[in-house]
């Protein structure tokens, strides 16, 4: 049996059989639809989401390389896939592109439509009243116009217009207004999004006390830039930490954090201080105090018996106690092999029971504990390292037998002592200790129109979901006051809105 199909037959939301023209139009609305737009913000939320899970070429190049040849295809595909550069990966920008054209098509035709109905006022009076749901009849001895009149004065705070025997009134001008302003911040949002991204900047250096960093892109220990941001043309100046002053209570719990540091720009100079939550702006760039913690000064002769290294040596992982972990590389040895500790700083050390402890977090007694790793420390090979890590693939630990186990071996210095490398390979001297200051540098000019956009956004918002927006129609015929409205979905009050244009009660 065949099956004749008729166009009536074709569902209402099929876009089959109308043409290019018709396909484009569907195309279009389906764009600009307000549950398209909603589903395509939700997209770009959940596209920036890896963004903070996994590691980005453009914060940490190294870690990223690292995690993906550590979890091989896996990491191959997401690399291709852009998931470590997500910000200029080709599907977020079409997110965020299709996301931009559907806000502007949906804020275009309705700012068009509340300018017209602004200007020209409530729409004609329907021919049938009593066909909306909430409506009402109510003989009257008064006259049309005096019946109008009446009725118009009950509509306080409506828009009315009295034409062809009958009045229409409206409320609610000010709810698509302010669902107009939350849209147009949502657009304002993302523009101000996109261009931050275009012309910012944001870097971490850690300072050591007595030295100076200078704002150049090869001074950060971490640099992300906008892709308009000319790394040739950073604000000329300098930040010298002239001494990093924790503040700590009786029990060790820290109270108060400041670096006393100089500025210095060009023709002038001047000593600020920086505290956590008060940042330091130096030409647009603010510059936050982000860490703090113990820097030894640490000597190492090699086997030679020439000095392969004398810095100061950043222990970045610090504990609540200032007990401090970090590495230290000499590549540069004349003769033997290279060299590579790790090291931890006690600022107050006990020894209890075989086992060195901290016991205050100000250096009161400081004493270096590090083990040590022979080999090569891999770092002419051309692949970026992180200069806080130890990759001891192909380097040995320097260890010594307790019973039948072979163990690191520790070497313990105290402020000022020196001591053999463990196998032969020199002397390493702890000489001098300082503290150093963890500084974030961001600079970014659309933070003010950022949160412009976000307080219009939520007024706008506020103001469409607590306005109400209702129609109210009135139309007398032969001695009958018949009234009716509209409103959105579940709005209790039409009931009363009507009764109370006609000065009806509820119970009669």
């Amino acid at each position: 049996m065949e099956t004749i199909r008729t166009a009536r037959d074709t569902p209402a939301g099929s876009p089959a059989g109308i043409g290019l023209k018709g396909w484009g139009r569907w195309g279009w609305r389906q764009l600009t639809s307000m549950r398209n737009a909603i589903i395509m913000l939700l997209l770009l939320i959940i596209a920036l989401i890896p963004a903070s899970l996994l590691p980005q070429k453009r914060q940490d190049p190294v870690l990223a390389e690292q995690w993906i040849e550590d979890n091989g295809v896996w990491g191959s595909v997401l690399d291709a896939l852009g998931f470590f550069n997500i910000l200029t990966a080709p599907w977020f920008a079409a997110i965020y592109i299709l996301l931009f054209i559907s806000l502007v098509g949906c804020i275009v035709p309705r700012s068009i439509t509340l300018a017209t109905d602004l200007k020209k006022g409530p729409g004609r009076v329907p021919a049938r009243l009593d066909r909306y749901d909430t409506h009402k009849s109510v003989a009257t001895d008064l006259s049309e116009d005096e019946a109008l009149a009446f009725t118009q004065r009950r509509l306080r705070g409506y828009r009315t217009v009295r034409r062809d025997g009958g009045l229409s009134a409206q409320r609610g001008y000010l709810r698509e207004t302010g669902n107009i302003i939350f849209h147009m911040s949502l657009l304002g949002l993302l523009i101000v999004f996109g261009l931050s991204q275009s012309l910012s900047f944001r870097g971490q250096a850690i300072i050591v006390e007595g030295e100076t960093f200078a704002n150049s892109v090869l001074s950060y220990d971490t640099f992300e830039r906008g892709i308009f941001v000319d790394e040739e043309s950073l604000p000329p100046y300098s930040i010298t930490l002239n001494e990093m002053r924790p503040e700590f209570y009786e029990d060790g719990t820290p109270s108060a954090f400041m670096a006393d540091v100089t500025v210095t720009k060009p023709g002038s100079g001047s000593n600020e201080v920086i505290r956590p939550n008060e940042p330091l702006n130096i030409d647009g760039t603010n510059v936050y105090l982000s860490g703090n913690g113990y820097a030894p000064r640490v000597r190492v002769t090699d086997s030679a018996g020439n000095v392969a290294f004398d810095e100061f040596v950043v222990l970045p992982d610090v504990t609540q106690t200032y007990v401090s972990t970090g590495v230290i590389k000499v590549p540069d040895v004349t003769e033997g092999e290279q060299l590579g500790f790790q090291a931890t700083l006690f600022p107050t050390a006990q020894d209890r029971d075989g086992v060195i402890v901290s016991v205050n977090p100000d250096a009161l007694n400081p004493v270096l504990v590090a083990t040590t790793w022979v080999g090569d420390l891999g770092l002419d090979e051309g692949v970026p390292q992180n200069v806080y890590l130890l990759d001891t693939e192909q380097m040995e630990l320097v260890t010594e037998q307790v019973g039948e186990t072979a163990i690191g071996v520790l070497t313990t210095l105290a402020l000022g002592e020196e001591a053999d490398i463990p196998g032969g390979h020199g002397t390493i001297e702890f000489v001098d200790l300082a503290r150093f200051s963890a500084l974030d540098m961001r600079y970014d000019p659309t933070l003010g129109w950022m949160l412009v956009f976000a307080v219009l956004g939520l007024g706008g918002l506020a103001i469409s979901l607590l306005m109400p927006s209702r129609r109210v129609w009135v139309r007398y015929e032969n001695g009958t006051l018949h009234a009716a409205a509209i409103g959105r979905k579940g709005d209790e009050g039409l009931e009363k809105t009507v009764y109370a244009t006609l000065s009806l009660e509820e119970n009669s």
